[in-house]
């Protein structure tokens, strides 16, 4: 259910846990409570109130940051792989190409060539260079936690960093996780395998992270410190 506290919406979910939990979520800062089954309507509105001073504070903290606005794929350009920063350089090319040499992406396409048409294509060279680091980590944290999943992928994503379906055993992964440090990967790796077991986020849940990773609440942090694309194809 939805509930309106202070002119700001909060998604209230009910769960089997023992106390209730407060979440701002970037990019766009929305707002939900998870709450015990038995706690009343009335209880998780005066837990809002009391910190609706906390929840503004992290709104606008969100709302203040820089956005990425929408890629044109020409030269000057700026990219982060595993957390680097890569400077684009567009070169007229008869047959495209993607290659890093340095501190640079060199790319390839005729002059003519559309927007779309070259994000569609960096797009994929992205996804084949996350792709590899997955077929490399996801069966070490399988092999870690004894939680193995039957098929996972990549899409492009703009409210999460990977999904997981528990009943078909198949995760999802965002394809903006590529711009990150390699350990955030392995933090949403290890995430989903766990939801394989777990649905929720609650004790049990964080028990088996701090198990397999103690620091995961700093790759967390980190994640949720950056701002995904406001945008879709």
């Amino acid at each position: 259910m939805q509930i309106t506290v202070s002119g700001i919406d909060v998604l209230i979910e009910k769960k089997n846990i023992k106390n209730m939990h407060l979440y701002v979520k970037p990019p766009l800062g929305k707002v939900s409570v998870s709450a015990p089954m038995n706690v009343s309507d009335k209880s998780i509105e005066n837990f809002i109130r009391i910190n609706i001073g906390w929840i503004k504070k992290q709104q606008e903290k969100y709302r203040n940051q820089p956005r990425m606005t929408a890629r044109q794929y020409v030269s000057g350009e700026t990219y982060y792989i595993w957390g680097k920063q890569y400077f684009l350089i567009v070169n007229d090319s008869q047959k495209r190409f993607f290659k890093i040499d340095g501190n640079n992406i060199l790319l390839g396409f005729r002059n003519t060539t559309m927007v779309d048409q070259r994000e569609k294509y960096v797009r994929e060279e992205l996804r084949k260079i996350l792709k590899i680091q997955l077929d490399r980590l996801i069966p070490k944290w399988e092999e870690k936690t004894s939680l193995f999943c039957d098929s996972y992928n990549v899409r492009y994503m703009t409210t999460k960093w990977g999904s997981c379906n528990s009943k078909a055993r198949r995760i999802w992964f965002n394809l903006q996780m590529v711009e990150k440090p390699i350990q955030c990967l392995e933090y949403v790796i290890l995430h989903e395998l766990v939801h394989l077991k777990i649905a929720n986020h609650g004790r049990e849940f964080m028990e088996m992270m701090n198990k397999f990773m103690p620091d995961w609440k700093d790759m967390k942090k980190l994640l949720n410190n950056q701002i995904l694309d406001n945008y879709e194809t």
